[in-house]
């Protein structure tokens, strides 16, 4: 399975980012917590790639790290297709819809990290 990350911060309200993200991408599942004195929340999707011939996966954290600024992870996850099981980068396009949707939307975002084929190694070891 192939996947993609990005580290994003947002400058705007935990609310305002959560909120317009989980409307257009938590078709599966959205929460947001209070603690510590900071929101976190988390959003998964799925959405069908006819590339693939399947549904490739989304997870997105946020952390509010001060009243107008929050980090984003996205995360996505494609199966591969065919004898190859080629992704065709159907996991770095819907990760990459996430980020365009907010560019798109208004809000302020400084991409701090991003790595095509993400691994369960990097994972363990950031």
């Amino acid at each position: 399975m192939s996947s993609h990350y990005i580290k994003c911060y947002v400058e705007s309200s935990f609310e305002k980012v959560f909120e317009a993200l989980s409307l257009v991408f938590g078709n599966v599942y959205a929460k947001k917590f209070n603690g510590d004195g900071h929101f976190r929340g988390v959003i998964l999707g799925e959405e069908y790639f006819f590339r693939v011939n399947s549904d490739v996966a989304l997870l997105i954290l946020l952390e509010e790290r001060s009243a107008g600024e929050v980090e984003i992870e996205i995360i996505s996850c494609a199966g591969g297709t065919g004898l190859l099981e080629i992704s065709y980068s159907a996991h770095s396009a819907y990760a990459n819809k996430v980020k365009d949707f907010l560019v798109s939307s208004g809000f302020k975002i400084e991409v701090k990290e991003e790595i095509p084929y993400f691994s369960n190694y990097r994972l363990r070891t950031k």
